[in-house]
């Protein structure tokens, strides 16, 4: 899913809005980061402590949203055109376009996948030195992507800030201030991405992350140490959960959503 649905928002959306669009799904996800967490911070007080598995449960919810949605989703013109239904390629441009005036894309949809016919073996054409930069820009950059750090901040949160001085409901309150952080920077991100452009963000979040990682690693360590024990202040733990809510933030507008848009837009139909 994390791989098609970036790659159906790019062939579905205009070129001029391809960034905004696509990056509504990072969007989605973080909506469901902070839903989740909201969930989870209303049921740890179920007495009983059976209150996870009504969190754990209500995971089926999206489940099956994704599982019906899918039933109904038409298919894009790329793939139409790829299997030869040109007729159905040709009206699917006019209904997503809201236009008649489509010839000029759909011209060149019909060229590149003629140009993709004549590739007999798309595995080896994929090994060319002039597609190398995009083979291994397709491999880095989701990498790099989940190597920021950002699944140990957002999934072990709780845990973190309650280890740096917050109580259990304080900590799972954190992990909601974070989540609130990750959805209103990835909606940074949609604002900007097709005006600044793509490599800005990738940098300017990079270096962002790399300050914050430091300072909260510092921080950290100054009262914890290497044997992770140690007393840290109200004041000392509120400060290093802002400088966890600056590396959030960072990634939202930058490595986050554009980890699945270029690797998504880099590749020219026939491989």
């Amino acid at each position: 899913m994390e791989q098609s649905v970036p790659l159906y928002l790019s062939e579905m959306a205009p070129a001029r809005l391809r960034g905004m669009l696509n990056i509504g799904f990072q969007l989605m996800i973080t909506i469901g980061i902070l839903i989740a967490n909201l969930i989870n911070y209303g049921t740890s007080n179920i007495s009983g402590g059976w209150g996870w598995r009504v969190g754990l449960g209500l995971a089926a919810v999206p489940a099956v949203i994704i599982t019906l949605g899918a039933l109904i989703l038409p298919d894009t013109p790329n793939s139409l055109v790829e299997r030869g239904q040109t007729e159905k390629a040709k009206a699917m441009l006019r209904r997503i376009r809201g236009s008649s005036d489509v010839q000029e894309e759909y011209d060149d949809l019909v060229a590149a996948s003629d140009a993709s016919k004549v590739v007999k073996h798309p595995w080896s054409t994929l090994s060319n030195k002039k597609y190398r930069p995009q083979l291994v820009m397709s491999f880095l950059i989701p990498m790099f992507q989940q190597l920021t750090g950002i699944n140990m901040v957002m999934f072990y949160a709780p845990v973190l800030f309650k280890t740096i001085g917050f109580g259990d409901d304080a900590s799972l309150m954190a992990a909601v201030i974070t989540g609130l952080v990750n959805a209103s920077a990835t909606i940074v991100s949609i604002l900007t991405v097709d005006r600044i452009g793509r490599r800005v963000l990738f940098l300017e979040g990079g270096v962002q992350m790399i300050i914050a990682q430091v300072v909260v690693g510092t921080l950290i360590g100054i009262k914890f140490g290497t044997s992770g024990q140690g007393d840290i202040s109200k004041p000392y733990a509120i400060f290093v959960v802002l400088f966890i809510c600056v590396f959030v933030s960072g990634f939202a507008w930058s490595w986050g959503p554009l980890g699945w848009l270029v690797p998504s837009e880099i590749f020219p139909l026939e491989i």
